[in-house]
Protein backbone atom coordinates (compact mmCIF):
# COMPACT_ATOMS: atom_id res chain seq x y z
CA UNK A 1 0.00 0.00 0.00
CA UNK A 2 1.34 3.42 -0.95
CA UNK A 3 2.13 5.87 1.79
CA UNK A 4 1.20 9.51 1.05
CA UNK A 5 3.03 12.54 2.40
CA UNK A 6 0.45 15.20 3.39
CA UNK A 7 0.98 18.92 3.95
CA UNK A 8 -0.62 18.81 7.41
CA UNK A 9 1.66 16.05 8.73
CA UNK A 10 4.78 15.02 6.84
CA UNK A 11 5.29 18.43 5.16
CA UNK A 12 4.12 20.62 8.04
CA UNK A 13 7.70 21.47 9.08
CA UNK A 14 8.52 23.10 5.75
CA UNK A 15 5.31 25.02 4.99
CA UNK A 16 6.00 28.71 5.78
CA UNK A 17 3.54 31.07 7.42
CA UNK A 18 3.26 34.59 6.02
CA UNK A 19 1.94 37.54 8.02
CA UNK A 20 0.11 40.12 5.94
CA UNK A 21 1.16 43.75 6.30
CA UNK A 22 -2.25 44.83 5.05
CA UNK A 23 -4.01 45.19 8.40
CA UNK A 24 -7.59 44.01 8.71
CA UNK A 25 -9.69 47.14 9.38
CA UNK A 26 -11.09 47.66 12.87
CA UNK A 27 -14.77 48.57 13.00
CA UNK A 28 -15.17 51.83 14.91
CA UNK A 29 -18.14 54.01 15.77
CA UNK A 30 -18.66 57.38 14.12
CA UNK A 31 -17.83 60.35 16.35
CA UNK A 32 -19.90 63.24 14.95
CA UNK A 33 -20.30 65.18 18.20
CA UNK A 34 -16.63 66.14 18.56
CA UNK A 35 -16.71 68.26 15.42
CA UNK A 36 -20.28 69.52 15.66
CA UNK A 37 -20.30 71.71 18.77
CA UNK A 38 -18.97 75.22 19.34
CA UNK A 39 -15.20 75.78 19.64
CA UNK A 40 -15.42 79.59 19.87
CA UNK A 41 -13.63 79.83 23.23
CA UNK A 42 -10.73 77.55 22.41
CA UNK A 43 -8.20 80.17 21.30
CA UNK A 44 -8.43 82.17 24.53
CA UNK A 45 -7.54 79.15 26.68
CA UNK A 46 -4.73 77.71 24.50
CA UNK A 47 -1.97 79.41 26.52
CA UNK A 48 -2.62 79.72 30.27
CA UNK A 49 -5.58 79.46 32.61
CA UNK A 50 -8.17 76.90 33.62
CA UNK A 51 -11.42 78.89 33.25
CA UNK A 52 -13.07 80.80 30.42
CA UNK A 53 -15.77 83.26 31.53
CA UNK A 54 -18.32 83.53 28.73
CA UNK A 55 -20.45 86.67 28.88
CA UNK A 56 -24.11 86.35 27.88
CA UNK A 57 -26.39 89.26 26.98
CA UNK A 58 -30.16 89.32 27.53
CA UNK A 59 -32.45 91.39 25.31
CA UNK A 60 -33.79 94.79 26.28
CA UNK A 61 -37.47 94.99 27.02
CA UNK A 62 -39.78 96.15 24.25
CA UNK A 63 -39.01 99.66 23.01
CA UNK A 64 -41.44 102.52 23.66
CA UNK A 65 -43.37 104.72 21.23
CA UNK A 66 -42.63 108.16 22.64
CA UNK A 67 -44.99 111.09 22.00
CA UNK A 68 -43.31 114.37 21.12
CA UNK A 69 -42.25 116.36 24.17
CA UNK A 70 -42.45 113.33 26.49
CA UNK A 71 -39.66 111.81 28.57
CA UNK A 72 -38.55 108.20 28.26
CA UNK A 73 -37.21 106.12 31.17
CA UNK A 74 -33.92 104.32 30.48
CA UNK A 75 -33.94 100.54 30.66
CA UNK A 76 -31.18 98.27 31.91
CA UNK A 77 -30.07 94.76 31.15
CA UNK A 78 -28.08 92.50 33.47
CA UNK A 79 -25.22 90.60 31.84
CA UNK A 80 -24.71 86.96 32.70
CA UNK A 81 -21.65 84.71 32.83
CA UNK A 82 -21.12 81.05 32.06
CA UNK A 83 -17.86 79.39 33.12
CA UNK A 84 -16.14 76.90 30.86
CA UNK A 85 -13.76 74.92 33.09
CA UNK A 86 -10.77 73.11 31.59
CA UNK A 87 -11.10 70.25 34.04
CA UNK A 88 -11.21 67.01 32.06
CA UNK A 89 -8.06 65.01 31.29
CA UNK A 90 -8.62 61.96 29.10
CA UNK A 91 -5.71 59.56 28.57
CA UNK A 92 -4.69 56.33 26.86
CA UNK A 93 -1.29 54.63 27.23
CA UNK A 94 0.39 51.46 25.98
CA UNK A 95 3.74 49.72 26.48
CA UNK A 96 5.70 47.71 23.89
CA UNK A 97 8.70 45.64 24.96
CA UNK A 98 12.02 46.00 23.15
CA UNK A 99 11.89 42.40 22.02
CA UNK A 100 8.36 42.76 20.67
CA UNK A 101 9.40 45.87 18.79
CA UNK A 102 12.46 44.17 17.34
CA UNK A 103 10.94 40.81 16.40
CA UNK A 104 7.43 41.72 15.24
CA UNK A 105 6.04 43.57 12.27
CA UNK A 106 5.77 47.33 12.74
CA UNK A 107 2.28 47.78 14.19
CA UNK A 108 2.90 50.74 16.48
CA UNK A 109 1.43 53.32 14.09
CA UNK A 110 -1.82 51.37 13.96
CA UNK A 111 -1.85 51.00 17.75
CA UNK A 112 -1.31 54.77 18.12
CA UNK A 113 -4.24 55.44 15.80
CA UNK A 114 -6.47 53.21 17.93
CA UNK A 115 -5.25 54.88 21.13
CA UNK A 116 -6.10 58.29 19.64
CA UNK A 117 -9.53 56.99 18.61
CA UNK A 118 -10.09 55.68 22.15
CA UNK A 119 -9.55 59.21 23.49
CA UNK A 120 -11.87 60.75 20.90
CA UNK A 121 -14.55 58.18 21.73
CA UNK A 122 -14.38 59.07 25.43
CA UNK A 123 -14.53 62.78 24.57
CA UNK A 124 -17.72 62.22 22.59
CA UNK A 125 -19.23 60.26 25.48
CA UNK A 126 -18.48 63.18 27.81
CA UNK A 127 -19.99 65.66 25.35
CA UNK A 128 -23.19 63.64 25.06
CA UNK A 129 -23.40 63.41 28.87
CA UNK A 130 -23.19 67.23 29.08
CA UNK A 131 -26.15 67.77 26.71
CA UNK A 132 -29.23 68.70 28.73
CA UNK A 133 -32.05 70.32 26.73
CA UNK A 134 -34.63 72.47 28.47
CA UNK A 135 -37.38 70.38 30.06
CA UNK A 136 -39.86 73.09 31.01
CA UNK A 137 -41.06 76.37 29.52
CA UNK A 138 -40.07 75.38 26.86
CA UNK A 139 -39.84 71.58 26.89
CA UNK A 140 -37.21 70.55 24.35
CA UNK A 141 -37.24 66.84 25.23
CA UNK A 142 -40.00 65.21 23.21
CA UNK A 143 -41.01 61.63 22.33
CA UNK A 144 -41.35 60.10 18.89
CA UNK A 145 -44.89 60.09 17.54
CA UNK A 146 -44.59 56.34 16.91
CA UNK A 147 -42.28 54.03 18.87
CA UNK A 148 -38.70 54.93 18.03
CA UNK A 149 -39.33 55.61 14.34
CA UNK A 150 -38.25 59.06 13.18
CA UNK A 151 -40.98 60.52 10.99
CA UNK A 152 -41.34 63.79 9.13
CA UNK A 153 -43.72 65.08 11.82
CA UNK A 154 -41.05 64.50 14.51
CA UNK A 155 -38.45 66.42 12.53
CA UNK A 156 -40.82 69.34 11.92
CA UNK A 157 -41.71 69.46 15.61
CA UNK A 158 -38.02 69.70 16.56
CA UNK A 159 -37.47 72.42 13.96
CA UNK A 160 -40.50 74.33 15.21
CA UNK A 161 -39.19 74.27 18.80
CA UNK A 162 -35.92 75.84 17.68
CA UNK A 163 -37.73 78.33 15.47
CA UNK A 164 -39.92 79.38 18.40
CA UNK A 165 -36.75 80.31 20.32
CA UNK A 166 -35.42 82.30 17.32
CA UNK A 167 -32.41 79.98 17.08
CA UNK A 168 -30.20 80.85 14.10
CA UNK A 169 -31.11 78.80 11.04
CA UNK A 170 -27.61 78.75 9.54
CA UNK A 171 -25.34 75.92 10.67
CA UNK A 172 -27.96 73.73 12.35
CA UNK A 173 -26.98 70.09 12.90
CA UNK A 174 -29.01 66.90 13.40
CA UNK A 175 -27.22 63.91 14.96
CA UNK A 176 -29.29 60.75 14.72
CA UNK A 177 -28.87 57.20 15.91
CA UNK A 178 -28.28 54.85 12.99
CA UNK A 179 -31.80 53.36 13.20
CA UNK A 180 -33.42 56.79 12.94
CA UNK A 181 -30.94 57.86 10.26
CA UNK A 182 -32.11 54.94 8.14
CA UNK A 183 -35.76 55.87 8.83
CA UNK A 184 -35.13 58.90 6.59
CA UNK A 185 -35.01 56.65 3.54
CA UNK A 186 -38.72 55.91 4.07
CA UNK A 187 -39.62 59.61 3.88
CA UNK A 188 -40.27 60.34 0.21
CA UNK A 189 -39.95 64.11 0.59
CA UNK A 190 -36.34 63.74 1.77
CA UNK A 191 -35.27 61.24 -0.88
CA UNK A 192 -37.17 62.15 -4.05
CA UNK A 193 -35.53 64.33 -6.68
CA UNK A 194 -38.91 66.01 -7.01
CA UNK A 195 -38.12 67.67 -3.67
CA UNK A 196 -34.31 67.50 -3.44
CA UNK A 197 -32.65 68.32 -6.80
CA UNK A 198 -29.72 66.06 -7.69
CA UNK A 199 -30.37 63.89 -4.64
CA UNK A 200 -28.44 60.63 -4.74
CA UNK A 201 -29.38 59.46 -1.24
CA UNK A 202 -31.21 56.36 -2.41
CA UNK A 203 -28.34 55.20 -4.61
CA UNK A 204 -25.52 56.14 -2.20
CA UNK A 205 -27.26 55.23 1.05
CA UNK A 206 -26.04 58.51 2.57
CA UNK A 207 -27.66 61.87 3.28
CA UNK A 208 -25.29 64.39 1.69
CA UNK A 209 -27.61 67.39 1.44
CA UNK A 210 -29.19 69.36 4.31
CA UNK A 211 -32.60 68.21 5.53
CA UNK A 212 -34.95 71.04 6.56
CA UNK A 213 -31.85 73.20 7.06
CA UNK A 214 -29.94 70.64 9.19
CA UNK A 215 -26.65 68.98 8.31
CA UNK A 216 -27.37 65.32 9.03
CA UNK A 217 -24.91 63.05 10.87
CA UNK A 218 -25.28 59.64 12.48
CA UNK A 219 -23.70 57.48 15.16
CA UNK A 220 -24.37 54.02 16.57
CA UNK A 221 -23.96 55.15 20.20
CA UNK A 222 -26.98 57.49 20.46
CA UNK A 223 -29.31 54.87 22.02
CA UNK A 224 -32.24 55.69 19.69
CA UNK A 225 -32.03 59.42 20.49
CA UNK A 226 -31.92 62.25 17.95
CA UNK A 227 -30.53 65.71 18.69
CA UNK A 228 -31.25 68.86 16.70
CA UNK A 229 -29.22 71.94 17.59
CA UNK A 230 -27.26 75.04 16.73
CA UNK A 231 -23.57 74.32 17.51
CA UNK A 232 -23.04 77.26 19.87
CA UNK A 233 -25.40 75.75 22.46
CA UNK A 234 -22.45 73.77 23.85
CA UNK A 235 -18.81 74.87 23.93
CA UNK A 236 -15.78 72.57 23.77
CA UNK A 237 -12.28 73.95 24.37
CA UNK A 238 -9.17 71.79 24.01
CA UNK A 239 -6.13 73.20 25.81
CA UNK A 240 -3.77 70.27 25.17
CA UNK A 241 -4.09 68.18 22.02
CA UNK A 242 -3.56 64.39 22.27
CA UNK A 243 -0.01 64.16 20.90
CA UNK A 244 1.87 60.86 21.51
CA UNK A 245 4.71 61.07 24.06
CA UNK A 246 7.38 58.35 23.92
CA UNK A 247 9.26 57.24 27.06
CA UNK A 248 12.10 54.72 27.38
CA UNK A 249 11.44 52.58 30.49
CA UNK A 250 15.09 51.50 30.79
CA UNK A 251 15.53 53.70 33.88
CA UNK A 252 13.07 51.37 35.66
CA UNK A 253 14.91 48.31 34.46
CA UNK A 254 12.31 47.49 31.81
CA UNK A 255 13.37 46.82 28.25
CA UNK A 256 10.35 48.58 26.82
CA UNK A 257 8.92 51.82 25.50
CA UNK A 258 5.80 53.51 26.81
CA UNK A 259 3.53 55.75 24.73
CA UNK A 260 1.27 58.18 26.60
CA UNK A 261 -1.53 60.17 24.99
CA UNK A 262 -3.30 62.93 26.90
CA UNK A 263 -5.94 65.51 26.03
CA UNK A 264 -6.93 68.34 28.38
CA UNK A 265 -10.23 70.07 27.70
CA UNK A 266 -13.48 71.49 29.03
CA UNK A 267 -17.14 71.16 28.07
CA UNK A 268 -19.90 73.63 28.90
CA UNK A 269 -23.52 73.78 27.78
CA UNK A 270 -24.30 77.48 27.55
CA UNK A 271 -27.94 77.39 26.40
CA UNK A 272 -30.52 74.65 26.92
CA UNK A 273 -33.05 76.08 24.43
CA UNK A 274 -30.85 75.81 21.33
CA UNK A 275 -31.00 72.02 21.38
CA UNK A 276 -33.90 69.56 21.03
CA UNK A 277 -33.81 65.87 21.90
CA UNK A 278 -36.24 63.28 20.56
CA UNK A 279 -36.16 60.01 22.49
Amino acid sequence: MDEIMNVDTEFSAVVPEIWSTSWYPTLVQKLPWNGSVGRDQEKVIQALGDTVNITTFPQFGEATDLPEGSRNNAQKITLGTSQLLINTQTVQDFIVTKRAERQSLDVQQKIMELAFYSIMKKMQKNIIAAVSPSTSAPDHVIPYDSGTTLALADWIEAKDLLDEQDVAEMGRVAILDTAQYNDLFNIAGFMSRDFVPNSDAMSQGMITTPVLGFTVKSTSVAEDACHFFSPEFLQLAVQEEPVPELFNLGVDGQRAKRVNMTVLYGIKQVDSTRVVKIA
